[in-house]
C-alpha cells in the first residue's frame, strides 16, 4: 500500500491530505478502508469488486501536536494490510505569498512516505 501525507494550510486548524493506494492479490477484492487519524476520529470507507484502490482524505486537527494516522484496507478473503504515518504540527509553518505555482509546489511538505507489507498473509500490499 502506498501511503503519504502533504501538509495543506498552514494557520489553524491544521490540515493535512493522506493519499493511500491498496492492492490485493488476483480474484480478490477490497471491501473497505479504515481511518484512525490520531486524534479519536474514525472513518470506515466500503469498497466493492476492486483488486486495486486510490484515495485520498483530508483531515484538519484543531490542536497543535503530534498525530499517528493509521488506514487499514481489508478483502474479501479476511486478508488486510495496514500503513502508519504519523505528522507533527508543533510550531506553526510560516506563510509566505502564493506568487507562482512553483512557488506553491515548493511549499508542499510531504510529511512522511512509508512502505509496509504487513499482513496475515501477505496478499495486500500497503505503499507510501
Amino acid at each position: 500500500m502506498n501511503f503519504d501525507s502533504i501538509q495543506l494550510t498552514t494557520p489553524e486548524p491544521q490540515a493535512y491530505s493522506f493519499g493511500v493506494v491498496a492492492k490485493t492479490a488476483p480474484g480478490l477484492w477490497i471491501t473497505q478502508l479504515v481511518w484512525q487519524f490520531g486524534d479519536g476520529s474514525i472513518l470506515q470507507v466500503p469498497y466493492c469488486c476492486q483488486s486495486q484502490i486510490s484515495e485520498v482524505r483530508y483531515h484538519a486537527y484543531s490542536q497543535q501536536g503530534s498525530y499517528t494516522v493509521m488506514v487499514v484496507a481489508y478483502d474479501n478473503a479476511g486478508n488486510f494490510g495496514d500503513a502508519v504515518v504519523t505528522v507533527n504540527w508543533t510550531v506553526p509553518a510560516p506563510e509566505f505569498p502564493l506568487a507562482s505555482l512553483s512557488m506553491i509546489a515548493s511549499l508542499m511538505i510531504v510529511l512522511a512516505a512509508v512502505a509496509l507489507l504487513k499482513t496475515r498473509t501477505n496478499r495486500i500490499q500497503l505503499r507510501l
